[in-house]
């Protein structure tokens, strides 16, 4: 996934984007290695606290046919296989959760393919926090954001979006720098009728992957914090 996506459980992620990606079934053993295209993705959501990840391999660039990996060949997260598993619109795919609060730090892919060949691709999971959690905000006044900058990365989206609300609306950012905070206008704090308001906040990353088939690969990195929820003063 190159672009910033609303978050949806892993299977529904699938579902959204069948319209777009084969949802044909494939044997690895039947493809040359090197025209394996490898996607991984981890999806956080902190109000769950489960961090789901998911491998899929396709033949074809990343919309082609998904592959089943035949023996010898297997995918393992921190040396854990992870076993094959499919649905109707996504094809198939390989999937795992794993409790946040032991999985912080560094882990590792490892796709083995038909010829014994190992591609290692390693992703460091720090959960993005927010510096400070606001409770109240000033209809008349800005509300910063301020996230704290040892976990967010250059090129990192953040994007933040009003809900529960009738005056809606989403702000979204790109850290660059030192740029760690998100600015909500005063315009559309204004706008809001009611006293209270709710933020949803997401951050979208894209990991490059370094060991590559020729076919190429990508790696996503998508957080969902837990709803901020505002008391907004005049």
């Amino acid at each position: 996934m190159t672009q910033f996506k609303r978050f949806l459980p892993l299977t529904g992620l699938l579902l959204a984007i069948g319209a777009c990606t084969s949802n044909e079934i494939g044997n690895s053993k039947d493809v040359a290695p090197e025209t394996v295209y490898q996607h991984y993705h981890i999806r956080y959501n902190e109000s769950d606290g489960k961090v789901e990840l998911q491998a899929q391999f396709r033949f074809g660039g990343s919309n082609g046919t998904t592959l089943v990996l035949n023996s010898p060949s297997s995918i393992q997260l921190d040396g854990q296989a992870i076993k094959v598993d499919s649905s109707k619109y996504g094809g198939a795919f390989y999937e795992l959760s794993q409790p946040a609060s032991q999985f912080v730090g560094n882990h590792k892919f490892v796709f083995t393919d038909i010829n014994g060949k190992k591609y290692e691709n390693g992703f460091a999971f720090l959960p993005v926090k927010l510096s400070t959690v606001p409770s109240t905000a000033s209809k008349q006044q800005g509300l910063t954001l301020s996230f704290d900058g040892s976990t967010l990365q250059p090129g990192d989206r953040i994007e933040v979006s009003s809900s529960a609300t009738d005056s809606t609306f989403s702000i979204s950012h790109e850290v660059t720098g030192n740029q760690y905070a998100v600015e909500i206008p005063a315009k559309q704090l204004a706008r809001q009728k009611g006293e209270k308001l709710m933020l949803d906040i997401h951050v979208a990353r894209n990991i490059p992957l370094q060991q590559l088939t020729k076919e190429g690969g990508e790696m996503a990195y998508r957080q969902q914090l837990k709803t901020v929820k505002l008391k907004l003063a005049q």
